[in-house]
């Protein structure tokens, strides 16, 4: 079930457009598999509570391998690219853990605070809460979007001191420049992005104010048309930011991505204008840290051709390669090596970035 990982991205032949990629990703999600994991409820720093999706293969037995998912802005465990990564994993005998938010999916009943793009503690707390009822597995962790944001930021955070169980990651397509991000999705040809993820967002908040009792609510009124302002009226001030551009600024994990020891995979696509790629490219990077760049792909698209894959979905055989072949390293002599032909890049030394950050700040 694995494929080279050195292979090149070729666009489906009728997806060649970013913006053909991002939504033909989410119109064609592949063959939805029969739910067969464990919700288990996890307890958090602040006394809060999300719910975790855990599948466990007949074969698997401790020692064997987790993998935990974490989905992308406005996302859950039933998001198409976590739902098709999950059961691929679990026909490879991995555990597998998806974690819904705050706020999202299983998690938008048993929450009381709300989804933001630092929560790095509240991964943090899955991973102990699984490496507690296994404790002889290794675990990776994968995030898409803003939870590659979420689970670099803990990566960086734990420098030195990540937990030794914790060998191997994956983040795709992650904004890890929330500040530049913000400013992106505002721009034209994204706005049919925002107002998407708005219209989620009101739903989400509007079904949770009249079922959850204690949910955490600055009563904002009406509910805003931009995220920045969904961010500055709500997020921010619930969190104990300032507004929003401090809520960004605290929770970009670019300044954090030169402590990572965990080697970890990035994969983007130059043309995704969600999250553009070179919101990375003024941070400097560790040397665990791997660059897996396509010119094609979109938002967590990556629809391919025919190829020696065993579907189209390009993005999951890239990731199930990476896994398995850390794995196999660490199996092999107890640590990993990083593989230098992968990236393109030096990363011993800070790229600088051209200048991509909007002239002032602006909630409009």
């Amino acid at each position: 079930m694995t494929a080279d990982s050195k292979k090149q991205f070729r666009p489906h032949r009728l997806m060649t457009h970013c913006h053909f990629q991002t939504v033909g990703a989410f119109l064609f999600p592949g063959k939805r598999q029969r739910y067969t994991a464990t919700v288990r409820i996890v307890d958090l720093f602040d006394g809060d509570r999300l719910a975790i999706h855990d599948d466990q293969p007949l074969g698997w037995k401790d020692g064997d391998r987790i993998v935990i998912l974490m989905h992308g802005f406005c996302g859950d465990h039933q998001s198409a690219y976590v739902r098709r990564l999950a059961h691929k994993l679990n026909e490879l005998n991995f555990r597998t853990v998806r974690v819904d938010f705050r706020g999202f999916g299983d998690s938008m009943f048993v929450s009381k605070s709300h989804l933001y793009g630092g929560c790095s503690h509240d991964v943090d707390s899955v991973v102990r809460e699984m490496h507690a009822l296994s404790p002889n597995s290794n675990i990776s962790l994968v995030g898409f979007s803003i939870g590659g944001n979420i689970l670099t930021k803990l990566l960086g955070e734990w420098d030195r001191n990540y937990p030794e169980y914790v060998d191997s990651a994956v983040a795709v397509s992650p904004p890890v420049d929330l500040v530049y991000a913000a400013w992106n999705i505002r721009r034209r040809g994204n706005q049919l992005y925002e107002a998407n993820f708005v219209k989620h967002l009101k739903w989400v908040l509007t079904q949770r104010r009249r079922k959850v009792s204690g949910l955490l609510d600055t009563g904002l009124s009406p509910l805003p048309k931009r995220l920045v302002q969904w961010d500055e009226h709500l997020i921010a001030p619930i969190w104990g930011f300032k507004g929003a551009q401090d809520y960004y600024e605290q929770c970009s994990s670019g300044p954090l991505l030169k402590n990572i020891q965990v080697p970890t995979l990035f994969l983007w696509s130059r043309d995704d204008s969600i999250v553009p790629i070179d919101s990375w490219h003024r941070y400097t990077l560790s040397n665990s840290i791997q660059i897996l760049e396509t010119d094609h792909g979109g938002h967590l698209g990556f629809l391919s051709r025919r190829s020696g894959d065993p579907d189209r979905y390009w993005m999951d055989w890239r990731i199930i390669d990476w896994l398995l072949d850390r794995a196999q390293k660490s199996n092999q002599d107890g640590c990993v090596e990083v593989d230098p032909e992968l990236s393109s890049s030096d990363l011993n030394e800070p790229v600088q970035a051209p200048e991509i950050a909007p002239p002032h700040w602006s909630m409009t």
